[in-house]
């Protein structure tokens, strides 16, 4: 299947949303405002005035907070000059991006998401933004980055919609693309993802077959584990077997799926398929998109009933001891190795 299409399908389907929805309207809202001119010529209450509606607003991107706004109100009219200065650096030909992220921290409840908005009201060709809605939506769409805001991630945060922008010029600029961001973790965007992360997780498990047909079946669990442990130390994103290139994702999988013999971590069962083979599922404990790896302390094997339970159910009691993970789910408590 091509995956493509369907983000072809998304694009479409978010360019008739963004026609009618008020991110369209709004892109330009601030555009006399975010100057370097208008700024300076605000006496100190207008100053202070303006960004508490800016933070109280969220810059019309993202929701801004009664308890954010007024504790930022106390934050900027403490320390009024070194703030001012801060949010007139992007205006200095001298402006260094990294170390101006790097000071957003000075600032509290100006925090990383409604800084980077700010960016963006000054130029949105130029600065992306990163809220939680961002790297959340990013990892709908298959990208690799955490859950974390700091600069690594503001840096890919740039490249992955920098290759969204050059796939579809549709998007326009960076403004655009986080609307997008907006449309694909609001409601009326889930049905679209759940239709391209089917794809992602049917590609993955033919590869993962093909993975399992083309290494050895008869090893033993500790050369299964130096194998497992090779591939977690290994950063390259491919791996090549007997001449074919495979996501080392996928080949991790297959080897942690062999090593713990394709048996289901909660119930034990095993689900033979006519060809002799098993069929189990890989699942992350703390997922990808909060910072989880793809390490062998990190996965989970289950039987799709199981698999369904972990994912859909409040995680009640959850600990990690000693290479043992246990939770209660849907009142019942689950405890398995992680070694």
């Amino acid at each position: 299947m091509d995956r493509k299409k369907y983000l072809d399908k998304i694009i479409s389907e978010f360019e008739d949303w963004w026609v009618n929805d008020p991110h369209s309207s709004n892109m330009d809202y601030y555009k006399d405002m975010i100057t370097h001119s208008h700024l300076t010529s605000l006496t100190k209450k207008e100053f202070i005035d303006f960004f508490y509606g800016f933070v109280s607003d969220g810059g019309l991107v993202q929701s801004g907070g009664e308890r954010a706004k007024n504790e930022f109100r106390k934050t900027i009219s403490k320390d009024f000059d070194n703030f001012k200065l801060f949010v007139l650096k992007p205006f200095n030909g001298q402006f260094t991006l990294k170390d101006w992220f790097n000071q957003i921290e000075n600032y509290p409840n100006f925090g990383v998401g409604i800084a980077t908005i700010f960016l963006n009201r000054i130029d949105y060709n130029k600065y992306p933004i990163m809220n939680n809605k961002t790297l959340n939506a990013l990892n709908k769409l298959g990208y690799k980055i955490s859950s974390t805001k700091n600069w690594t991630n503001y840096e890919l945060v740039k490249k992955y919609q920098d290759n969204l922008i050059s796939d579809y010029p549709v998007l326009e600029n960076y403004y655009k693309a986080d609307a997008l961001n907006h449309f694909l973790v609001a409601e009326f965007g889930q049905e679209l993802i759940l239709d391209y992360q089917q794809i992602e997780i049917f590609e993955n498990g033919l590869e993962q077959n093909d993975i399992e047909h083309r290494t050895e079946n008869e090893l033993d669990k500790e050369e299964l584990l130096n194998k497992i442990i090779d591939c977690e130390n290994d950063n390259s994103e491919e791996i090549t077997i007997k001449g074919k290139t495979y996501k080392r994702h996928n080949y991790l999988m297959v080897q942690i799926k062999k090593y713990r013999d394709y048996k289901c971590q909660f119930c034990s069962k095993k689900i033979p398929k006519s060809n002799g083979d098993y069929y189990i599922e890989a699942c992350h404990i703390k997922a990808k998109s909060r910072g989880g790896k793809d390490r062998l302390d990190n996965i989970l094997i289950l039987c799709p009933n199981c698999h369904k339970l972990f994912d859909f159910n409040d995680r009640v009691d959850e600990k990690m001891k000693n290479d043992t993970y246990s939770v209660i789910l849907n009142g019942k408590k689950y405890k398995t190795s992680l070694k």
